[in-house]
C-alpha cells in the first residue's frame, strides 16, 4: 500500500468538486420577506453566477410579480461574481399564497427553484407600541412570525422578526442592528436584516418595514417559545449647541413580544433507521475510489438534498454493514445557505472492506415528512466496487524482520497517590536552573584567576602577615593527622594568635575543648575522632560559624504540613476525595505545591468521577515537572480509555521523558561547561601537572554530555509545541461538544471527550474559540474548559457526580 492509493482519489474527488460545487451553490431563489401587511412590496430574486435569459413567471392568482429592470443585476460577493434577477412580488388579498417552481436557465443549464409560501394579512392588525426617543413619541409596531402555530418536533421552518417605524424616522437610522431574543425549547439562526425595506400605511400614516428572516426549529414536543426580542437601532440626531449643529449618535431599544407555539410529537411506529431528520429529502452517493487493494478505506460522499432540518440530522447509514468497518461520518459544514430551508449538505463516510466486496452498499435515509405527516425512506444505488486481494503469501516477510513493537500498557485503573516529602517547594528553593551556570562560572573564574596569578604573581609584592598565616594554616591541616592534644594545642595557638577573641561561639568551643583536653592534671582518655579534626579546622579556616538559624525557620509550618499531608492521605484513603482535594490545595500557594500533590489531587478527581479534572491536574503537575513519571502514564491512561483528543507521539519519546527536561538541558550546559573548562585548565597550570588530566577528560566528556542533551532536548515530548502552555487548556466537562458558532443551537463540529488537550484562541463572552491538535477548531463554553497554567488560584473543582445506581455499587 503507497501514498498513490489515497492521493488519486483524493485528487479526482476535488478536481470533481471544483466542478460541481459552484453550479450547486449558485442556483438559490430567496425572497426578502415571506410575512407581508396588505398592499407591501417583497424582493424576489434568483442568483447565479453566470447571467442568462430572465425567468418567465406564470400568473398567481391575487398576487402581482413584475420584474425590477430588464436584466441581471450585479450582486457583491466575497467568493466569485454574481447575478441576480429581481422581481417585486405585491399581494392585497389577506391569507396564504404559494409561488410555485420557476424554470430557470442561467449559464446553459435549467433547473426549478423551491417553492415559496408567503402570508399576507391586515396591517390593520399589527398593534402598535409607544415609546420615547430623545424626547420625542414613537409608535412603531412589531412582531415573531411564523408559517406554522402547530409544528412538528424537530421541523425546520422559517420565520422572521417584522419592524414597522414611521417613515420620517426610518430616515435616521444608520444601523438596524440584529436583534436578541429569548427563547425556550427552540432554536434558531440568527435573524439578519434583509436591509430591503418598504413604504406601506398603517391606519392611515406612513410606515417603513424591515424584515428580519431566519429558521427556527422546535427541540422538544409542547409548548415552546421564542421572543421577546430585543431590536437595537442606531439613529442619528442633528444635535444644535455653542458649536452649531453636529450629529449625534443615539441607540434605542424596541421590544417584539414574546412568540408561543405548540409543538407536536412525532407519531409512533417509526421505521428502523430514523433518527432525527424532518423534512423532505433525497440522497445520492458517490466514490472516486471504484478500484482499492484489500484492507483500504473507501471514502463516500453523501449528498441530502431538499428542504428540512439540514444542519441538525444525522448522516445516512448503510443498509448492510455486514462485512464492513465504518467510521464515524463528517459533515461540511454550510455557509449562509444554512438560514435557508432548502439546500444540500454533504457527509464524508469512511468504509473499509473487510473481506472481498463487488460493490458498495446502498444508503438509507428515514426521514419524517410533516406536509404529508409520515415517515419516509430514501436509499441511494449500490457503488460497484473492485477490490484488489493481497498477494503476498501468507506468512511470507520480505527483507529485513520488523522491530517488535513495545509492550502495550495494560492498566485497568490508575496508579496509586503519592506520599510526598514536602508538600510545597518554595520559590527558589532546591537547586535553581543558574546552578549550573553559577558553578561552571565560578571554577572558570577561578582558572582565569590563577592563570593571571601564575603570570604576573612574581611581579606582585607579597604580605609577609598573610604569608606566615597561610603558613601556618597548612600546618594545622597537616597535623590534624596526628593525635588529639597536639592537633588542639596547635589550633589554639593559631585561634589566639590570628583570630583574637572571636565573639563566634564556635570559635570558643574550640578554646574551651582545648582547654578541657589538654591543660587537665590528670591524663584524659578523650578522643575527639577524625571527623571532629576536619569540623575544626573547617570552622578556624572560615573565621566564623555559620549561622544556625536557618536550620530552626519553617520546623513548626513543617510540622504542620505534615499534619495537612496525613489528613490528606487519610481522607484519600477513606473515599472523602473532595476532602482531600481541599486539603492538598490548601497545603500552601498553588505556585509552590509539589508535582507530588498535583499528581495526588488528579487521583483524587478521578476517583470523585471526572476524569476532565484529572487530566488538567496531571498536565499541571507535567508543567511544573516535564519529567513526572506517575502523572504522564496516568495521563496515557485516561486519554486512551476517554478516547482524548491530544497530541499523537511516538513511543521513543515517552522513553526520552524518563529524564526530566531539565535534566537534558543540565546535560548541554555541563558539557559545555566542562569543555570550556577543560581549555582553561593549561594555561592555568605548569606542565605536568595531574589536573591537566581532568581537563582533557573534560574535553572528552564535554562535547558527549553536549550531543546526548542536545538529543534529548530536541525530542522530549513538550506539548508547548502545539501551543505556548500559558494558551493551553483541557476539556473538562464529560460531555463537551464543539461547535461551528459561539451558540448552543449551532452545528455541532466534534465531540471533545474529557481530557482532550486544545489551545485557547480568542474569548467571546463565555463562549472559546479552542483549536485542537488534529487542527479542528470551534466554539466551546468557558466553563466545559480549564487552562493548563490558571489565571487565579484554582479552588476545589466543581464535579457533577453521577447519579448511583446498580453499577456503581
Amino acid at each position: 500500500m503507497n501514498a498513490n492509493t489515497y492521493l488519486r482519489p483524493l485528487l479526482f474527488l476535488f478536481l470533481g468538486w471544483l466542478v460541481v460545487a459552484p453550479v450547486a451553490e449558485a442556483q438559490t431563489s430567496r425572497i426578502s420577506s415571506r410575512f407581508l401587511a396588505r398592499g407591501e412590496k417583497a424582493v424576489l430574486e434568483f442568483v447565479s453566477d453566470q447571467a442568462d435569459a430572465m425567468p418567465n413567471i406564470p400568473k398567481i392568482p391575487d398576487v402581482v410579480i413584475a420584474p425590477r429592470g430588464f436584466g441581471p443585476i450585479p450582486r457583491p460577493s466575497r467568493n466569485r461574481r454574481e447575478f441576480s434577477f429581481q422581481f417585486d412580488v405585491v399581494s392585497y388579498a389577506v391569507g396564504r399564497h404559494v409561488i410555485p417552481p420557476v424554470e430557470v436557465s442561467m449559464g446553459g443549464v435549467k433547473f426549478f427553484s423551491d417553492p415559496i409560501e408567503i402570508i399576507v394579512f391586515n396591517p390593520d392588525d399589527l398593534t402598535l407600541r409607544d415609546t420615547n426617543v430623545v424626547g420625542r413619541p414613537l409608535s412603531y409596531a412589531a412582531a415573531i412570525m411564523t408559517l406554522k402555530d402547530d409544528p412538528y418536533e424537530g421541523e425546520a421552518m422559517p420565520a422572521e422578526i417584522k419592524l414597522y417605524v414611521p417613515r420620517d424616522f426610518a430616515m435616521t437610522i444608520e444601523d438596524w442592528s440584529v436583534p436578541d431574543f429569548e427563547r425556550d425549547g427552540m432554536t434558531a439562526w440568527r435573524f439578519d436584516p434583509s436591509m430591503i425595506t418598504n413604504e406601506l400605511n398603517i391606519l392611515g400614516r406612513p410606515y417603513i418595514s424591515m424584515a428580519y428572516p431566519s429558521i427556527i426549529n422546535p427541540t422538544r414536543s409542547g409548548p415552546v417559545s421564542i421572543g421577546p426580542a430585543n431590536i437595537r437601532l442606531t439613529t442619528r440626531q442633528m444635535v444644535i449647541d455653542n458649536f452649531g449643529p453636529r450629529s449625534s449618535f443615539e441607540e434605542i431599544n424596541l421590544q417584539a413580544p414574546e412568540l408561543e407555539l405548540e409543538a407536536r410529537p412525532l407519531p409512533p411506529g417509526a421505521p428502523a433507521g430514523f433518527a432525527n431528520a424532518v423534512g423532505d429529502f433525497s440522497i445520492e452517493a458517490s466514490t472516486t475510489a471504484t478500484v482499492v487493494n484489500e484492507g483500504d478505506p473507501i471514502s463516500v460522499d453523501i449528498i441530502v438534498t431538499g428542504r428540512g432540518n439540514l444542519d441538525s440530522m444525522r448522516a445516512p447509514t448503510l443498509i448492510d454493514e455486514e462485512g464492513w468497518k465504518t467510521y464515524e461520518a463528517t459533515q461540511a459544514q454550510r455557509g449562509e445557505e444554512r438560514r435557508e430551508l432548502s439546500g444540500a449538505v454533504t457527509f464524508q463516510q469512511f468504509i473499509r472492506p473487510l473481506e472481498l466486496r463487488s460493490a458498495v452498499p446502498p444508503f438509507r435515509l428515514v426521514f419524517f415528512d410533516p406536509d404529508a405527516a409520515e415517515y419516509r425512506t430514501v436509499t441511494t444505488a449500490a457503488i460497484p466496487l473492485e477490490v484488489i486481494p493481497s498477494t503476498g503469501p501468507a506468512g511470507l516477510i520480505t527483507g529485513a524482520p520488523p522491530a517488535m513493537g513495545l509492550p502495550v500498557e495494560r492498566m485497568t485503573d490508575i496508579l496509586s497517590i503519592l506520599r510526598p516529602a514536602q508538600l510545597v517547594v518554595p520559590a527558589g528553593a532546591g537547586f535553581p536552573a543558574w546552578g549550573v551556570h553559577a558553578i561552571g562560572g565560578a571554577l572558570a573564574f577561578l582558572l582565569l584567576l590563577k592563570a593571571f596569578w601564575m603570570r604576573y604573581a612574581p611581579r606582585l609584592r607579597r604580605d609577609p602577615v598573610r604569608e606566615e598565616r597561610q603558613k601556618q594554616l597548612r600546618e594545622l591541616a597537616r597535623q590534624r593527622r596526628t593525635d588529639d592534644i597536639a592537633f588542639l594545642k596547635a589550633a589554639g595557638s593559631f585561634i589566639e594568635r590570628w583570630l583574637g577573641d572571636h565573639p563566634q561561639p564556635e570559635v570558643r568551643e574550640v578554646l574551651a575543648e582545648r582547654d578541657a583536653v589538654c591543660f587537665r592534671t590528670e591524663k584524659s582518655d578523650t578522643r575527639i575522632g577524625r571527623r571532629r579534626r576536619d569540623e575544626i579546622l573547617r570552622i578556624i579556616r572560615r573565621s566564623a560559624g555559620v549561622l544556625v538559624a536557618a536550620a530552626a525557620i519553617g520546623l513548626s509550618a513543617g510540622h504542620a504540613r505534615a499534619d495537612v499531608a496525613a489528613d490528606a492521605i487519610e481522607a484519600y484513603e477513606s473515599a472523602r476525595y473532595d476532602e482531600a482535594v481541599q486539603l492538598w490545595l490548601g497545603a500552601g500557594n498553588y505556585e509552590e505545591l509539589s508535582p507530588d500533590v498535583l499528581f495526588n489531587i488528579g487521583n483524587a478527581c478521578y476517583r470523585l468521577g471526572s476524569p476532565g479534572h484529572a487530566a488538567l491536574y496531571y498536565r499541571r503537575a507535567l508543567a511544573r515537572d516535564p519529567g513526572h513519571g506517575e502523572s504522564r502514564q496516568n495521563l496515557r491512561f485516561i486519554e486512551r480509555k476517554y478516547g482524548a483528543i491530544t497530541v499523537d507521539r511516538p513511543e521513543y519519546q515517552y522513553a526520552v521523558a524518563r529524564i526530566p527536561l531539565a535534566g537534558w538541558k543540565s546535560f548541554v550546559w555541563g558539557g559545555l561547561w566542562l569543555a570550556g573548562l577543560g581549555l582553561l585548565v593549561f594555561p592555568a597550570s605548569h606542565p605536568g601537572a595531574r589536573i591537566r588530566v581532568a581537563g582533557i577528560c573534560g574535553l572528552i566528556i564535554g562535547p558527549l554530555l553536549i550531543s546526548a542533551g542536545a538529543l534529548g532536548w530536541r525530542y522530549f515530548p513538550n506539548d508547548a509545541q502545539f501551543a505556548p502552555v500559558e494558551r493551553q487548556a483541557v476539556i473538562v466537562a464529560p460531555d463537551a461538544v464543539l461547535h461551528s458558532d459561539a451558540a448552543r443551537n449551532a452545528p455541532e463540529v466534534i465531540d471533545a471527550p474529557p481530557g482532550s488537550l486544545c489551545e485557547i484562541i480568542q474569548y467571546t463572552g463565555r463562549w472559546a474559540y479552542v483549536a485542537f491538535a488534529t487542527r479542528t477548531r470551534g466554539w466551546i463554553p468557558v466553563e466545559s474548559l480549564e487552562k493548563v497554567i490558571p489565571d487565579t488560584p484554582p479552588t476545589l473543582p466543581e464535579i457533577r457526580k453521577p447519579k448511583a445506581d446498580s453499577s456503581s455499587a
